[in-house]
């Protein structure tokens, strides 16, 4: 029988009853109901109470997988562990377990006017994505006796959870208003009215996809990564060009390289690289002369690659035909550059632009797929500033998704101690050292997308001063009668140099993904001064008079924001009540999957998120479910709340 490192059942079974009333009062019906359409349930009030009190508790995140698996481990404790982690972080931090049951919870969401992006969260777990675990890959260890590989399963749920996001945002068109409050929704009820829907066909939809999952052996995807990088090593020497020394480059000259006034050499950025269209030339054959040019991967992995490709020009297809935009998670370094040669080659391929004679398709106004950009890698504003350069000379449409990172402390330990996964050639990890040196990188890059934003949408026939304006602005003006466009955006004469646009066509869009009220107050103020969107004066709720931000459609379809589901939604609230638009510019990432399949995600956050919950983050937390708490007893008792 196995032994238990350091803990007896005896506290386990303390600890386990000291739960029970938690576990019974969060699965009670018999708490109250919200009095106004769209309130919190007073269950979810007191669950994420719960939640964020046990995560300002640094050693229980740090060794909540081992406590976990050391009570799930003890018969008779397993089904009370995993009811209590259900009601607790599984509903906190986790949609539903399957993408319909996920439905009255992206029904509220946009009713509030938020967006969500859907995320089957089945992947790699920490000591396979760590080079500590078996290089087959979590994902064949749940496979079954019968069936499909369990790869391919996540397949065909990704192309599921498509199809549920395009049903749910066709069943928002011709909507007018909500009126159902949120617990109606959460139990399931019918809304007596529709929800709102954008003008024309901005969504308020993503699905995510993490690679890591989608092979029979990760493991793959790193020897890829090995190979691509070797390459560039060899591009360098040939060209005698050495990589950036990792210091801060200057915002000025990042601004020129953005706009082709000065070159930099791709094989030139600091690890993981920027991909090149060649990276993948190695999947397009398996004969010999292929797996020759590639020592670092077996037939096998060239084949598993080959077949991932495929899977991934499905998945796009299948996005491309419902009108569903993708998003592409970010790795770990190691396996970063085969996720960019990937990525880029299905970017040139689905986010091509139409040349300004053909006709354009509701589902090409927008970039189908999003790679992600990690601000605490060394190489971000760099490769940034490079790629919106190589897609507006390539005639592709750049979606970017902008993250700050969740793996600095993995990637640096991995540096330091040479283990076998880390694969950068450099001296330097590859993430900056510093958190104010990621805080500069992320602001950086927004001022890079924004005035990246600014030029196209300035060269998009759609708002040149001989186009009539769209239907969704002259809603807006009707509105706001303060609202104008900007000078920039309803400035006839452009740029030359950069190429012209079809009529509502988008060039280059950005989600970004943050936590920080700096950041996210960073790129509303960058917007503004801009002149793509307008301060107006308008009524709260309160009846106090309070500022915000108009945004037409030409703005939210290249502009958005991300937070996680559970987390910060006073960050996400605060950005849709300071801005006015026709189609969600906030979403919430919402993973989903059985309880059992998404531990993995769930340990990993409960890692990562330490860096967001520290410092007092949790508290914080904490104290704004526990205001919200102390004021519905108030009311409902009649007390007084001073």
């Amino acid at each position: 029988m196995r032994r238990l490192p350091r803990l007896r059942t005896g506290p386990l079974v303390l600890a386990s009853a000291a739960t029970l009333p938690v576990y019974l009062l969060l699965n009670s019906d018999s708490l109250p109901s919200p009095a106004t359409p769209h309130e919190l349930p007073f269950r979810a009030l007191l669950r994420s109470y719960i939640v964020y009190t046990l995560c300002s508790i640094p050693p229980l995140v740090d060794h909540s997988p081992r406590l976990l698996d050391a009570v799930t481990s003890v018969p008779g404790l397993r089904h009370l562990a995993y009811g209590l982690v259900k009601v607790t972080f599984f509903d906190q931090f986790v949609g539903g377990e399957t993408a319909n049951a996920t439905l009255p919870l992206l029904r509220s969401l946009r009713a509030a006017n938020k967006g969500a992006i859907f995320a089957y969260s089945v992947e790699v777990d920490a000591s396979e994505a760590l080079g500590s675990g078996d290089a087959g890959g979590s994902a064949s260890s749940r496979s079954a006796s019968t069936g499909p590989p369990p790869h391919k399963c996540i397949v065909e749920e990704i192309l599921r959870s498509i199809d549920v996001a395009a049903d749910f945002e066709d069943s928002l068109r011709g909507a007018s208003r909500a009126t159902a409050p949120y617990h109606s929704l959460i139990t399931g009820d019918t809304s007596p009215e529709p929800l709102p829907t954008p003008i024309d066909n901005s969504r308020g939809m993503w699905v995510a996809i993490k690679l890591t999952a989608m092979l029979p052996s990760a493991h793959a995807l790193i020897n890829f990564s090995k190979h691509i990088t070797s390459a560039r090593g060899e591009m360098r020497a040939r060209h005698r060009e050495s990589i950036s020394d990792g210091s801060e480059i200057p915002y000025d000259r990042l601004l020129r390289i953005s706009m082709g006034k000065e070159s930099v050499q791709p094989e030139s950025i600091p690890f993981p690289g920027s991909p090149l269209p060649l990276d993948v030339d190695i999947i397009h054959s398996l004969e010999q002369k292929a797996r020759d040019n590639a020592p670092s991967m077996t037939p096998q992995d060239i084949q598993d690659i080959y077949e991932l490709y495929n899977d991934l020009i499905k998945i796009c297809e299948r996005a491309q035909d419902r009108g569903v935009r993708l998003l592409m998670d970010a790795e770990y370094s190691w396996y970063q550059p085969a996720v960019d040669a990937l990525t880029l080659a299905l970017m040139r391929r689905f986010n091509a632009l139409p040349s300004s004679s053909s006709k354009l398709s509701d589902e090409r106004l927008q970039p189908l797929l999003y790679a992600t950009y990690q601000a605490y890698l060394r190489r971000t504003p760099l490769y940034l500033a490079h790629t919106i350069n190589d897609a507006r000379s390539n005639g592709y449409a750049l979606g970017v998704k902008l993250v700050r990172g969740a793996y600095h402390s993995y990637e640096t330990d991995a540096h330091g101690n040479g283990t076998s996964h880390s694969i950068s050639p450099e001296s330097q990890p590859p993430v900056w050292s510093t958190k104010r040196e990621t805080d500069d990188s992320y602001n950086d890059c927004v001022r890079l997308a924004i005035h990246a934003i600014t030029e196209d949408i300035e060269n998009s026939a759609s708002i040149s001063s001989d186009t009539s304006t769209p239907q969704s602005t002259t809603s807006l003006l009707g509105r706001f009668s303060r609202f104008r466009l900007g000078s920039s955006c309803s400035s006839s004469s452009s740029n030359p140099s950069l190429p012209k646009h079809n009529p509502g066509q988008v060039g280059i869009a950005f989600l970004f993904g943050s936590h920080n009220w700096d950041s996210c107050n960073l790129v509303l103020d960058q917007i503004r001064q801009a002149g793509l969107g307008e301060l107006v004066t308008v009524k709260g709720e309160n009846g106090k008079e309070v500022e915000k931000i108009v945004l037409s459609d030409d703005v939210t379809r290249r502009v958005a924001f991300g937070q996680l589901y559970g987390m910060c939604d006073d960050l996400t609230d605060s950005i849709v009540n300071q801005t006015i638009s026709s189609s969600p510019i906030a979403a919430k990432y919402l993973p989903y999957g059985a309880m059992e399949e998404t531990m993995p995600y769930l340990s990993r956050r409960a890692v990562e998120n330490k860096s967001v919950l520290g410092n007092g983050g949790a508290a914080k937390e904490r104290q704004r479910a526990g205001r919200e708490i102390w004021k519905r007893l108030t009311g409902w008792f009649g007390i007084g709340s001073d």
